[in-house]
């Protein structure tokens, strides 16, 4: 419990430190930032397939997650968010004809290695671009979006903890994930939306540089609390995805990286589809 504790305060610094370089100091922080995370969660993606299938192609994946933010990173700094994540995809597409080539051409490599390696290249390295999408929306929306993936995040899966700890009660999906409870599932959505009126509450007093999505008070109020719930159940939906595939390669965690919280992609899983929503969501308000 004790390095659980330690490595969660590690874990926040690092979001916080994050956040704050990248308001205050560049942008490009945050997108260092997801870059890593991008290749960390690949990384042990690969690892993890490797148990039960054909090992994927790691190095190929890792070349994706440059290529694709290289060039994401131009195209959405000199045209917009949108326009960067269809270079992201364009890249994808590229890598596919990469890999199925070098996998047919190696003598070690088969289709089934191709396979592994677009699946490791789409979840969770492509699903991660939406986490840099954000970061190049126009203010007052660019910050409140990072804060809304931060914080919806983490509290969904703090109040899902608690709630679930101390009411247990029905299984939300035993076959998945044996821990995870109806309770937990409905603490994780409080904690979800409150995290997106501490966020309203923010951007409603100028903190941080966050700003709100309208001119009228009722308006951000439900925006804020949609994103907290569309958010959290999204979240939650990640969290889900990841156990399965767990499940299916037959691992407890993706890493050891982070002592009492597995690895990079086990803090990341329910983040990265909150991301997703929160992208769309701002997308569509900006229009």
């Amino acid at each position: 419990m004790k390095t659980r504790s330690i490595t969660a305060l590690f874990i926040a610094a690092v979001y916080v430190g994050t956040v704050l370089l990248s308001i205050y100091v560049n942008e490009i922080f945050y997108d260092i930032f997801v870059l890593m995370v991008a290749i960390g969660a690949g990384l042990e993606m690969c690892h993890a397939l490797e148990k039960k299938f054909a090992a994927p192609v790691d190095i190929l994946v890792v070349l994706y997650a440059f290529c694709g933010y290289i060039a994401f990173y131009f195209i959405g700094k000199y045209a917009d968010a949108g326009l960067g994540i269809a270079g992201y995809f364009a890249v994808l597409a590229l890598f596919v004809i990469v890999t199925f080539i070098y996998c047919g051409l190696s003598k070690t490599k088969t289709v089934s290695n191709g396979v592994t390696t677009l699946l490791a290249m789409v979840y969770p390295v492509t699903i991660l671009t939406y986490m840099l999408g954000i970061n190049y929306f126009a203010d007052p929306y660019r910050v409140s979006a990072i804060l809304l993936v931060f914080i919806v995040s983490c509290l969904t899966d703090t109040f899902a903890y608690l709630v679930g700890s101390l009411f247990k009660g029905p299984k939300l999906c035993p076959k998945i994930s044996p821990k995870k409870t109806v309770s937990g599932a409905i603490g994780g959505l409080i904690g979800g939306m409150g995290g997106a009126m501490i966020v309203y509450a923010l951007a409603r007093f100028g903190v941080l540089h966050c700003g709100l999505f309208t001119g009228r008070e009722v308006s951000n109020i439900v925006h804020f609390l949609m994103l907290g719930l569309l958010g959290s159940v999204l979240n939650q939906f990640g969290d889900l995805a990841a156990s399965y595939c767990k499940r299916k390669c037959d691992i407890k965690d993706y890493g050891s990286l982070l002592p009492g919280h597995g690895g990079v992609l086990d803090r990341v899983d329910g983040m990265m589809f909150n991301a997703v929503v929160i992208y769309i969501y701002i997308s569509c308000i900006m229009v």
